[in-house]
């Protein structure tokens, strides 16, 4: 792709190496890969899409161990989905 300043979801996920909807979507809510919004679309900067490559790249990954033993973030667990109750409707008594 061309070196543009902003990329459209799709474009950061295949620049990106191809990674999900939801991956991309987790960067945002984590931080890790800034977004803009303009009107009601997302955008991504190539700068963001460079920085987050370059942090990945140069930090060294965590061991085996170390990732079996992190405990998953509270931030970033979904929250509950709120409890729906529905009235019964009355049936219909016979004639």
């Amino acid at each position: 792709m061309d070196n543009r300043v902003l990329y459209s979801i799709k474009e950061a996920r295949h620049l990106l190496g191809g990674i999900s909807r939801n991956s991309i979507y987790s960067l945002f809510r984590s931080g890790q890969l800034p977004s803009v919004v303009i009107n009601c679309r997302r955008f991504v900067t190539h700068s963001a899409i460079t920085e987050l490559v370059e942090k990945s790249t140069t930090n060294e990954s965590p061991s085996v161990d170390s990732a079996r033993l992190r405990k998953p973030d509270q931030n970033s667990l979904p929250l509950p989905l709120p409890a729906v109750t529905r009235k019964r409707r009355k049936d219909a008594e016979p004639e």
